[in-house]
């Protein structure tokens, strides 16, 4: 039969339970690890969808007042909420030109001669304020808008207000 000694015998119990205890913490810290990595996820990409829905609406609303030669006030929603902004103008062959913006279903939408373009808003994002106000420029009129962009869930929301301000030409 054979002789065991000390070294040839195992672990005992204590050493056992002192490395599933080493282990159940070291699990504990990467799985906290990977959830901050997932909450910061989460909330980062409500930040990029609610800055990409504002830069993208922005852009296309400066671009589109700068080119405008006047605001049709009678069919436009001014100086409320949910606003509507009617521009006319002249394409690059002078033909007429009407330029659309409303929400819809808590969505920037964009029409252009009755023809619906489409969505200036990212589809995991909500338009929950749009509002038009007029005011006179130097030799001009000018468009202030008021837009709140909302994105995510309860947990990980975001929520923004901008304001643009561009003159007609």
């Amino acid at each position: 039969m054979p002789t065991y000694t000390k070294f040839q015998r195992g672990f005992s119990l204590v050493e056992m339970i002192s490395y599933i205890a080493i282990l159940v913490l070291m699990l504990g810290i990467i799985t906290n690890t990977i959830i901050a990595v997932v909450h910061s996820g989460r909330a980062i990409k409500s930040l990029k969808n609610v800055e990409t829905s504002a830069i993208i609406s922005m852009e296309r609303l400066t671009r589109e007042l700068r080119q405008a030669e006047s605001v049709n006030v009678s069919s436009s929603v001014l100086d409320s909420n949910p606003g509507r902004l009617i521009l006319e103008g002249k394409d690059d062959a002078g033909a007429p030109r009407t330029v659309e913006f409303y929400l819809l279903d808590n969505q920037l939408f964009y029409k252009e001669n009755g023809i619906d373009i489409g969505t200036l808003s990212q589809s995991d994002t909500r338009v929950t304020n749009l509002v038009f106000r007029l005011f006179p420029g130097l030799d001009s009129m000018g468009v202030r808008t008021e837009m709140t962009i909302e994105s995510g869930t309860s947990t990980h929301y975001r929520s923004e207000n901008y304001y643009l301000s561009a003159l007609i030409r």
